[in-house]
């Protein structure tokens, strides 16, 4: 994430805001289901998990804002 711009980071923080639809600061299953659903990924629940795993990097059930800048950019 330290190679994007302000303006780049600005926006994936939009996007990420947008999906953190309980204004907690992380993106839960459900919420990271929906952002997906939002790309137009037609995914099952079962990829939508595996997706959801590969995001959370440290493994404690949701995914903040670094973690997800991670995944945006590596997909």
């Amino acid at each position: 994430m330290n190679a994007m711009t302000p303006e780049a980071i600005a926006e994936l923080r939009a996007r990420f805001d947008e999906f953190d639809s309980d204004d907690d600061g992380r993106i839960g299953f459900a919420e990271f289901c929906a952002l997906l659903d939002g790309l137009d990924e037609d995914l099952s629940k079962e990829e939508c998990e595996l997706a959801f795993q590969g995001a959370d990097g440290d493994d404690d059930g949701v995914i903040g804002f670094d973690e997800f800048a991670t995944w945006w950019v590596g997909s």
